[in-house]
């Protein structure tokens, strides 16, 4: 816990120090983020030269450090050379402001939901039982597993850069960084558990707030901003009317697995809540958003500082090191702001050269553009662009995953109340606002068009970013509609009933999601992990099942010959060969003898999922190869 303290006392005086003339309250929550950048990155990059070891946290941990000498030393020196001024010249310190009215009820409500979501992350990762048994929720069953994995293979083997731990030999080329965080964390003590739901906490409340203080930049009164932010955190369409109407029950809701209003795909519900479906089990998606909403923030007020006054170089600056940093920290929302960079840039053409700043417009992207790849290059060179190639990981896709429904009545249905607005207020949005949309109109043309993974369903991590930005600009526009009706009950009677529609589906959603539990590992797969993390070297190679609930390479770190296509498919690895091997090898030993010498492996699990699974010749093994361990039909081989 106190790495972790020092990264973020770190970046909140970097945001002091680099960004002065901004809010309180921004510089608390860039701080934040600039702590959470750090973390991630710092170990990193001493990784490459020591690998991912005590070392690297060490020389992680001690940049922070020197910088905050270096920031006391520099400061000391600036003020002895500055000239004594007499004790009436002396201008007094500017005290800290306290927190406007907006900014605290922002606060108050970020904090709120990220208590929330605290009890979510604390019932749905690795909830111990009395029995011994690892509990997880409805949204965690599938994606955790893998980003467990990842943290503690990286921990436990050290090896950098990273190989999938679930197909050696294939570099990890998906966004690891916010696992990396967490395997830093294993290293100063915490629980595989507690690593996970720790830097979770302070990344999703900077989501909260972050999207918060945004909404109060663009919209600029508080009722907009308040109905922006519940929009965004409780989202959904109309699927609640199914429920209403009696198709599915609040039993299904309650009980069934993904019967939701926000993700039912037999009825085309796809706009899935964030809270539940991206930011919690998705790991990646709630690093990569803690991050692009400080980036489009700081995008915001340099653009319109340049077009307006001719600054906003400071802005430019630090947003090209933040948006350097953000290719393996989450592609996705690396790729969904240089789109709105791009957008933005042409948006705002007109006013830069009606007021006199194209120059400065130009020269600021210049800045901007060059820092950032200059940054970002060696991580898409290393990792991101050997992907795309080789996983065809692009194509086109029109429609995105409108299924049987009509493209426009899908968004409908799936959006709700803000996509009910948006095909009005496009007609009438003028200035700022509209140069905002139309910028940004070109993220959602793009992922309407293309496919950036094999999982059509991704591209949703682009399609949020959009919604972010134009969800405000609804929300500011509607009320700004409502404020021109003089009989003001009416006027909140019309807010209200939009705000509690827009809502309904995903505070059903996350109803469901707080009573969800499943099983992910029983206490004898548990207590087999334990064995095999205490008896085998770091960097062993198992033979195992393809399953996801796979204790070897969850609770381990250890490798394994082929984990599941749910993942590796999609994350465009060719491993089908591979898997079919594994089955070959737990029948015949002659094939195992084969394979196993090929790929180097030196233990062999057997437990009940690989009896399931495959046809196991246990007789062979326990004839040619030493039982190391056997509990609870549970069996380990040692390959001599």
């Amino acid at each position: 816990m106190l790495a972790l303290i020092v990264y973020l006392a770190f970046g909140l005086d970097l945001a002091r120090r680099v960004l002065p003339a901004h809010r309180g309250a921004v510089k608390l929550w860039l701080g934040l983020v600039f702590g959470c950048i750090a973390l991630m990155w710092l170990p990193c990059v001493a990784a490459v030269f020591v690998g991912f070891t005590m070392t690297a946290q060490w020389i992680g941990l001690a940049v922070p450090l020197a910088a905050e000498v270096l920031f006391a030393v520099w400061c000391g020196v600036k003020r002895s050379r500055a000239p004594a001024a007499e004790p009436e010249d002396v201008p007094a310190r500017p005290r800290l402001s306290p927190p406007s009215y907006d900014e605290l009820t922002g606060l108050l409500l970020a904090a709120a939901v990220t208590a929330f979501c605290t009890y979510l992350l604390h019932t749905h990762v690795l909830l111990p039982h009395d029995d011994g048994s690892l509990w997880v929720g409805q949204s965690t069953y599938g994606d955790l597993a893998m980003h467990l994995g990842f943290v503690e293979s990286l921990y436990r083997q050290g090896f950098f850069p990273p190989e999938y731990s679930i197909f050696p030999g294939a570099p990890l080329d998906y966004p690891f960084l916010v696992d990396a965080a967490s395997a830093s964390l294993r290293f100063f003590g915490m629980s595989l558990r507690m690593a996970v739901i720790v830097p979770s906490v302070v990344m999703l409340f900077c989501v909260f707030y972050g999207f918060w203080l945004l909404a109060q930049t663009l919209a600029e009164r508080l009722a907009p901003t308040l109905a922006a932010w519940l929009l965004f955190v409780f989202n959904g369409g109309f699927g609640f009317m199914l429920f209403l109407t009696g198709k599915y029950s609040f039993t299904d809701l309650m009980e069934g697995f993904y019967i939701t209003p926000t993700n039912l795909v037999d009825e085309d519900l796809r706009w899935v809540n964030v809270i539940c479906d991206m930011l919690i089990p998705q790991r990646t998606t709630m690093a990569g958003w803690c991050v692009v909403l400080a980036a489009i923030y700081l995008l915001i007020t340099a653009l319109k500082k340049t077009v307006a006054e001719g600054s906003g170089q400071r802005e430019f600056a630090v947003l090209a090191v933040v948006a350097g940093s953000m290719p393996m920290i989450h592609t996705h929302s690396f790729l969904a702001l240089g789109v709105l960079s791009a957008g933005w840039f042409f948006a705002f053409l007109d006013k830069a050269k009606k007021n006199g700043r194209l120059r400065g417009l130009v020269k600021n992207y210049v800045l901007y553009g060059g820092v950032c790849l200059a940054l970002a290059l060696p991580q898409l060179i290393v990792w991101t662009f050997d992907a795309a190639s080789s996983g065809n990981l692009l194509r086109l896709g029109p429609g995105w995953v409108h299924g049987n429904m009509n493209w426009f009545w899908f968004w409908l249905v799936n959006g709700g109340v803000v996509f009910c607005v948006i095909p009005v207020m496009m007609l009438f949005l003028r200035g700022d606002d509209g140069r905002l949309f139309w910028g940004a109109a070109a993220l959602f043309a793009l992922a309407n068009l293309v496919l950036f993974q094999p999982n059509p369903y991704d591209n949703n991590k682009l399609l949020y970013i959009w919604y972010m930005v134009v969800d405000i600009l609804a929300c500011k526009w509607l009320f700004g509609l409502l404020s021109q009706i003089r009989l003001r009950p009416l006027a909140w009677s019309v807010a209200a009933a939009a705000v509690i529609l827009g809502t309904a589906s995903g505070g059903m959603t996350m109803l469901r999601e707080a009573v969800s539990e499943y099983q992910l590992f029983s206490a004898p797969q548990v207590e087999a992990a334990r064995f095999i993390t205490e008896n085998t070297p770091p960097d062993s190679l198992f033979l195992t099942s393809t399953a996801h609930t796979n204790p070897v390479a969850v609770l381990t770190g250890r490798n394994i010959l082929c984990g599941p296509g749910l993942y590796l498919y999609y994350h465009g690895i060719d491993y089908q060969q591979r898997e079919s091997q594994i089955a070959q090898m737990y029948w015949s030993g002659a094939a195992f003898e084969h394979f196993a010498e090929q790929y180097g492996v030196d233990y062999v699990f057997i437990s009940g999922t690989e009896y399931a699974d495959y046809q196991v010749n246990y007789d062979y093994f326990a004839r040619n190869h030493s039982l190391i361990y056997e509990k609870d039909g549970i069996s380990i081989f040692q390959i001599s």
